[in-house]
C-alpha cells in the first residue's frame, strides 16, 4: 500500500463503501506501505506473503501459481461474494482465483496496456497478455479510467470496446484541501524562489530525466532563483540524484523521496509539471487543479494528453521535447496571470467532476451489479 493513485483510490473505496451493504477486506501480497496504517479498523487485512519465505528452489509460475490458490482459498474461506482489482499484476491473480472460487469480479483498467504491461523490464510479456485477456473478458464488469485507455485495452486485449464503463478517478476534495494547508517540511523549500512540482514514481515512464533535462536549461538562462521539487520514490532515484549532480543542480533541484503529505507542495507551488511518457488519468494532475497550481503536463495519448485534449485547463508540450518544455516553464512565470486565471478554471471543473461521494456509489451500484449477474 505505497502511496500510489490506484492505492489511494483503494483506500477511498475501503473508507466509503457502506456498511450497510458491504463488509469489506483487502488482500495484498505484502502488507507494507505508507497507507498501510490509514486502512479502516474493520477492514480486514490478508497478504500472501505473512509468515511465508521465498521457496528454496523456484521455477517460472511457481510462486504466482501459489499466489492463485492462495486468494482463492481466502475467498472460499472468507465468503466473499465480489473481487475489486485495480492493477494488471493483482487481476494476474484474482482472474483465476476467482474462477476457482466461482467469484464475481469487478476490474479496472488504469493505464494503456501497450506501454504498461509490455514495459522492457516485464518478463514473459506475451504469457501476461494472454492471460490478462482472457482474465478480464471473464469479470462480471471492466471498467477504465478514461475513453483513451479502454480503446487502447480494447485493441490490445481484443475485447469488445462495449464491454468498459468509463469511472473517471474521483478525488478526496476535503481531506486534500484541508491537508494542503499544512506546513512544508522540507528546509529548502523557498518562499522567494520559483518552485516547480513534480510528484510521482521514480520510473522510466514518468520522464522525471527530461523534467530536469529542461530544468537545467531554464537555470541556465534564468539562475538558481527556480528550484525543482521531486516528491515521489522509485528504480531511477540514484540515476536521477546522479544527474543533479552533473548538471551542477545540487543547489536548486530536490529529490524528496516519499512524502506522506504531498498537498502543501501543490498549494504552495508556481508550476505543476507531469513529464510523463504515458499515463492512464493522473489523480496527481487532479489533485494540483485542486490546490489551484497551474499544470504543464506532456501531450500523451491517453491520460494528461487525453484530458487536457478535451478540457483544456494546462499546457501540453510533446514527449521527450525538452527545449519546449523550458519554453514552457518560462512561460508560466512570464504570463503567470494567464496560468493562474486557468489554474482557477481547473479548480472548479475538478470539484464539479471528480466528487468523490458520486464515485463510491458508482462502484458501489458496480459492485452490487457483478454480484447479482454471478449468484
Amino acid at each position: 500500500m505505497d502511496g500510489g493513485g490506484s492505492e489511494r483510490q483503494l483506500l477511498y473505496l475501503l473508507k466509503g463503501l457502506d456498511r450497510s451493504l458491504f463488509e469489506p477486506s483487502l488482500y495484498l501480497l505484502r502488507a507494507t506501505g505508507a497507507l498501510l496504517d490509514q486502512i479502516p479498523s474493520d477492514c480486514p487485512v490478508t497478504a500472501f506473503w505473512t509468515d511465508r519465505s521465498a521457496p528454496k528452489f523456484n521455477w517460472p509460475g511457481r510462486i504466482h501459481h501459489q499466489q492463485i490458490q492462495h486468494l482463492a482459498q481466502h475467498i472460499h474461506a472468507a465468503r466473499i461474494q465480489v473481487v475489486y482489482d485495480r492493477l494488471f499484476h493483482m487481476t494476474m491473480i484474482s482472474g483465476p482465483a476467482c474462477r476457482q472460487a466461482h467469484c464475481a469480479r469487478v476490474s479496472t483498467i488504469v493505464s494503456p496496456p501497450q506501454f504498461d504491461v509490455e514495459r522492457p523490464d516485464n518478463r514473459w510479456r506475451w504469457i501476461k497478455r494472454r492471460r490478462l485477456a482472457k482474465a478480464y473478458a471473464a469479470s462480471q464488469a471492466l471498467l477504465s479510467v478514461s475513453q483513451g485507455t479502454a480503446l487502447a485495452a480494447a485493441e490490445y486485449y481484443g475485447i469488445p470496446r462495449e464491454r468498459f464503463e468509463i469511472v473517471p478517478s474521483p478525488i478526496d476534495t476535503k481531506t486534500i484541501q484541508a491537508k494542503s494547508l499544512e506546513a512544508i517540511q522540507f528546509p529548502l523549500w523557498s518562499s522567494n524562489a520559483k518552485n516547480i512540482v513534480a510528484i510521482g514514481r521514480l520510473g522510466s515512464e514518468k520522464g522525471h530525466a527530461d523534467l530536469l533535462e529542461a530544468f537545467a536549461l531554464l537555470v541556465a538562462q534564468r539562475g538558481k532563483a527556480y528550484h525543482l521539487h521531486i516528491a515521489g520514490e522509485g528504480p531511477l532515484r540514484h540515476a536521477l540524484e546522479e544527474r543533479i549532480r552533473v548538471l551542477n543542480l545540487s543547489e536548486c533541484a530536490f529529490l524528496h523521496g516519499h512524502v506522506s503529505n504531498p498537498y502543501p507542495l501543490l498549494e504552495q507551488g508556481d508550476l505543476f509539471v507531469l513529464p510523463s511518457r504515458y499515463e492512464g488519468l493522473p489523480n496527481v494532475m487532479l489533485e494540483a487543479m485542486l490546490c489551484r497550481c497551474p499544470i504543464l503536463a506532456t501531450n500523451t495519448a491517453q491520460g494528461a494528453g487525453e484530458y487536457l485534449r478535451q478540457f483544456p485547463l494546462g499546457d501540453l508540450v510533446p514527449i521527450g521535447d525538452i527545449p519546449w518544455m523550458t519554453r514552457s516553464m518560462l512561460d508560466c512565470f512570464d504570463n503567470n496571470a494567464k496560468w493562474k486565471a486557468r489554474a482557477e478554471v481547473a479548480y472548479h471543473h475538478v470539484r464539479e467532476h471528480h466528487d468523490l461521494d458520486h464515485w463510491i456509489q458508482t462502484l458501489s451500484g458496480i459492485l452490487q451489479r457483478a454480484t447479482a449477474s454471478s449468484a
